[in-house]
């Protein structure tokens, strides 16, 4: 047992003192190396004429302009505002979910954009008090086999409207004012008169 101790180490030292006597072989190259030949010095070429107007700084950090805004068709404003398209949707799948129907039987009939002049949106609940604030949003109108349904939103909200309760704002533009179109004059004496009955 004690020889067993003793030779292993033994062994151990005789191959490290064989190995260290040995010397390595010297490396030398396989192939022989492709000399560098002397090349002239070249001729510095023309420009070329570019096809296309270089980039401006001032126009690296443009902002980015909204779509004109389309005036008259439901369709338009789907294809350019993501967010009317996106509320259109969840318009369609709502009145599907409660038809037990698909949503492709769901189709839009108008959508038109509104500033709400209230939290209602425009869709006041008898009896309740509204906060008055200002919200940009779109009313909806979508129609599954012979039945509309009308919806008001914002951005954040999609509120069901009974038509009976809806409250459309009532906005002055440059194009069509009081001044400037005799029948809205007509027609906001006509809502004025009822209001007051």
């Amino acid at each position: 047992m004690r020889l067993r101790r003793w030779l292993l180490p033994l062994l151990w030292v005789l191959l490290a003192a064989c190995s260290g006597t040995q010397q390595s072989p010297s490396l030398a190259p396989t192939l022989e190396l492709i000399h560098a030949t002397e090349t002239d010095t070249p001729t510095p070429a023309p420009p070329t004429a570019t096809l296309e107007p270089r980039t401006q700084p001032q126009d690296l950090f443009t902002t980015p302009t909204a779509p004109a805004l389309p005036e008259s068709t439901s369709e338009s404003w789907i294809d350019v505002d993501p967010i009317a398209a996106e509320l259109v949707g969840i318009a369609q799948r709502v009145v599907a979910q409660d038809l037990d129907l698909s949503t492709r039987r769901v189709r839009l009939v108008e959508i038109a954009p509104y500033v709400w002049t209230d939290s209602s949106l425009g869709c006041p609940a008898p009896g309740q008090s509204y906060t008055p604030i200002e919200s940009r949003g779109y009313r909806i109108l979508v129609s599954a086999g012979e039945e509309d349904y009308l919806f008001h939103t914002d951005f954040d909200r999609l509120l069901p409207c009974d038509p009976d309760n809806e409250r459309l704002p009532v906005e002055a533009t440059p194009e069509a004012t009081a001044e400037s179109t005799p029948e809205l004059t007509e027609e906001i004496t006509l809502e004025a008169t009822e209001d007051d009955e």
